[in-house]
């Protein structure tokens, strides 16, 4: 029997290429948020000593936060959050900016401090939406956290939660009484403000806060002075009290 030849045109088909599903692709994956300041990554391990410096921000297009109705809504969840949980995390100072907050907080292990977080951003999403009249996420990002590990941090972190309304203004050149403190903030509560040379500061009144217990919050950080009620967080304190004498 003859053998047969191949067809020509079985010989000149392209090949064409094999595809598979699944693997490493260019792209693959939830897309990051453009605007977003925060890493995806694991966050580093928390220890019980140090207190965390935590901001919080709010979605575009939501009002002031610093509108009294707006606000009463976040200090009510502060408050709750401390009634909550004061053993494993406490709140122990806040100021609400424009659009974001800053917080100074304690926790007892990086759990905690997750779940705590994780509950205030809740109860915090959830009255200013039914406030508002509106539904989905209030927050443009999940939180950042910054360990406060020496007492001069602790103390710089205060100062710029404390008088962060002061740290805007200063940034707008805008002058303000030495003893104005910023109403949405709990500098109301602090116990370290430097006495003003002839006017008499009401003394601390607790409100929704609680004290702190690490030994860097609660004492170490006075070793480097009490705060200023006109210190301008960012600044640099020696030369600005030079320009003011």
């Amino acid at each position: 029997m003859p053998r047969s030849e191949p067809n020509d045109d079985t010989r000149s088909q392209p090949t064409l290429p094999f595809r598979t599903w699944g693997g490493a692709r260019s792209g693959a994956g939830r897309p990051r948020a453009r605007l977003s300041r925060v890493a995806h990554g694991a966050r580093a391990a928390h220890r019980k000593h140090q207190p965390v410096h935590v901001t919080l921000r709010v979605r575009a297009g939501l009002p002031n936060l610093r509108e009294r109705s707006l606000f009463l809504q976040i200090k009510q969840a502060l408050a709750k959050s401390n009634e909550q949980q004061p053993d494993h995390f406490r709140l122990v100072h806040y100021s609400v900016q424009t659009n974001h907050l800053h917080l100074i907080a304690e926790a007892s292990h990086g759990s905690a401090l997750a779940r705590g977080m994780q509950g205030l951003a809740i109860r915090i999403a959830k009255r200013l939406n039914a406030m508002l009249q509106r539904r989905g996420a209030v927050f443009s990002e999940r939180y950042h956290a910054r360990a406060l590990r020496t007492p001069r941090e602790v103390r710089m972190a205060l100062a710029y939660v404390l008088l962060n309304r002061r740290h805007h203004w200063g940034e707008r050149a805008t002058m303000l009484a030495p003893w104005r403190t910023d109403a949405c903030s709990s500098a109301g509560e602090f116990d370290g403000w430097r006495p003003l040379a002839g006017i008499e500061m009401p003394p601390p009144q607790r409100d929704i806060m609680r004290p702190g217990r690490s030994f860097l919050l609660a004492v170490l950080w006075r070793k480097h002075g009490l705060i200023d009620l006109d210190e301008i967080p960012g600044r640099d304190r020696e030369r600005r009290r030079a320009t003011r004498a």
